[in-house]
């Protein structure tokens, strides 16, 4: 606890920010105060240390929003540790759930987050200089960890979590945020860091310790989501982890959400749009019992993302299109741009309809992808809150050279081509105030995916040229192919379609189906369930004479396009 210190500096600092007397309402947003109590699910509720409270109710709460924050459900977290802090103003555990419920920079319930650090650090101060003992030291150390979060990063939390969880070896949930928060990511080449791997390692021993906890079954399955483990390994340690949860709690949104994520990279199209669909029906459910908006329920939106990607990977083109057009029309206010559920609508739903186009080969699809991202007005892309507007302007440009390489049009495709990579580097340029926002997973993904456009558009380019610079689009598709990065965050992969499916096709219209051949195979790798990729796998193998196994994936085709 020798950092202590330093963090009780900061609470003189917010206090001048502040510079008013602390009120609960201070850390209660308006939208959380219009709503009723949150509803208390009991089967979620694990076995987290004892909260020191006046209140037994307050506790429950505290309870439960460790629950829900353990199970990716960080807004209804919030609406607990808000009762609790009602309830009990003095509740340090309150103050510490509503930081960590809402983590991140410059989102809409930001002040309110600054405000309950604020807040805890001044209990912490009281206790320290009356020398009472009013919180336990596990209590403690979990807000001594929630300060270092604002101070130095997940770094520094995981640290400390690290710390509270050797004096305190029984307690579970340091060990799980210790572990969870000291992953450092993966290098160039998609391998774990040290860091991750020890991280993984850590949360298993974890889970073969505590089979039956809901919070680790949790833990794990959402820090494998990101994961670059081959389908083996995923079906074996990951899959049925996510299955028993659904098992265990089949009405619960989240955990439907994880087995769709999880499902889909193991290949089980069907499966993951099943899991899908209902965790839609769950969310909205949700919505409507607890007088919710689709602001606070980005779970709803990162599910029907899912759905438009799942069912264009299994070519049910017109039912993607459906949902894609449906996240496409929903509105935002202006009064809740900020919020989590309305980034994800502005970067991920309103974009998908655009992306699933650009697996197509016909200019009437790229026509039909631009007007998606037309069809609502100017104002309701929020150009003065939101970058998201620059990246649907890079999309709607690539779609455009796709149009031109689709008729062959290299003398128009090629000035669009350099109109559209001025738009991505100018987007790329703005990374110093997007890595400040709330949205800046978002636009890491968006520039992730115009980064792959940028390689790929130059491989067609360079089809349309005559022999040599024609045989450069091989190049060009693998470093597009490099550039795909495992799905995180439980969204779906930024496009539907494996970059080898380019590569494959390449090599099969230049007759060298080996080639193509070993391409698709790659692409199915990591797209199990992609149609185009697996029928053009077919028609390698019947120009490679392998017709035995060319009949046994017809058969795979029919049963993915059902």
């Amino acid at each position: 606890m020798n950092r202590l210190i330093p963090l009780l500096f900061c609470v003189s600092l917010f206090g001048s920010l502040f510079g008013q007397e602390f009120k609960v309402s201070d850390v209660i947003h308006p939208i959380v105060v219009e709503l009723a109590a949150p509803s208390h699910l009991d089967a979620i509720d694990g076995r987290f240390m004892a909260v020191s409270t006046s209140s037994d109710v307050a506790a429950k709460h505290v309870a439960q929003g460790m629950a829900r924050l353990n199970t990716s459900w960080d807004f209804e977290a919030y609406r607990h540790f808000c009762e609790a802090a009602k309830l009990d103003p003095d509740c340090l555990m309150a103050y510490w759930g509503i930081a960590m419920s809402l983590a991140g920079s410059q989102h809409e319930f930001f002040e309110q987050r600054q405000k309950a650090l604020a807040r805890m650090l001044d209990l912490l101060e009281w206790q320290q200089k009356e020398k009472a003992e009013k919180w336990s030291e596990l209590e403690v150390g979990y807000a001594h960890a929630a300060g270092r979060l604002l101070t130095e990063g997940a770094r520094g939390a995981g640290e400390t979590f690290l710390a509270v969880s050797e004096r305190f070896p029984n307690d579970v949930q340091a060990r799980l945020f210790s572990q969870f928060l000291l992953r450092d990511g993966f290098d160039d080449f998609g391998e774990p860091r040290l860091g991750q791997r020890h991280s993984a390692k850590g949360i298993f021993k974890i889970l073969e310790t505590h089979p039956e906890d809901v919070s680790v079954m949790s833990f794990w399955v959402t820090s494998q989501a990101e994961a670059p483990l081959n389908g083996a390994l995923l079906r074996k340690d990951v899959l049925p982890v996510a299955r028993k949860l659904v098992r265990l709690h089949p009405d619960y949104a989240p955990f439907r959400l994880m087995l769709t994520h999880t499902e889909a990279r193991c290949g089980n199209a069907a499966l993951a749009i099943a899991a899908g669909e209902k965790a839609v029906t769950l969310y909205e459910r949700y919505m409507a019992r607890e007088k919710v908006s689709v602001f606070d329920c980005e779970g709803w939106v990162r599910a029907k993302v899912y759905l438009v990607n799942l069912y264009e990977t299994k070519g049910n083109h017109a039912k993607a299109v459906e949902i894609a057009r449906e996240l496409a029309l929903v509105k935002i206010d202006k009064k809740r741009v900020f919020s989590r559920g309305a980034g994800l609508l502005l970067w991920e739903g309103r974009t998908a309809g655009a992306r699933i186009m650009m697996g197509r080969s016909d200019k009437v699809s790229f026509y039909e992808g631009q007007k998606m991202l037309e069809l609502l007005s100017e104002d309701q892309w929020f150009k003065d809150e939101s970058f998201a507007i620059f990246y649907r302007d890079c999309l709607a440009f690539y779609l455009g050279v796709r149009v031109a390489v689709s008729v062959k049009d290299k003398k128009n495709g090629e000035p669009l081509y350099r109109d559209f990579i001025q738009r991505v580097r100018a987007l790329e340029a703005r990374k110093d105030v997007a890595e400040k926002t709330s949205t800046y997973s978002s636009w890491l993904r968006a520039t992730n995916t115009l980064t792959l456009g940028v390689a790929e558009l130059k491989g067609m380019l360079a089809e349309l040229e005559p022999e040599p610079t024609k045989s450069s689009a091989v190049n060009w598709y693998r470093a597009a192919a490099d550039r795909q990065y495992r799905p995180s965050n439980l969204l779906p992969p930024i496009v539907d379609y494996p970059l080898q499916l380019r590569l494959g096709n390449f090599y099969l219209s230049k007759g060298d189906s080996e080639k193509a051949g070993r391409a698709y195979r790659k692409g199915l790798d990591i797209r199990p369930n992609h149609l185009a990729t697996l029928k053009g796998y077919q028609k390698a193998l019947v120009k490679l004479g392998k017709t035995e196994s060319a009949a046994i994936l017809a058969k795979r085709i029919e049963q993915v396009a059902k």
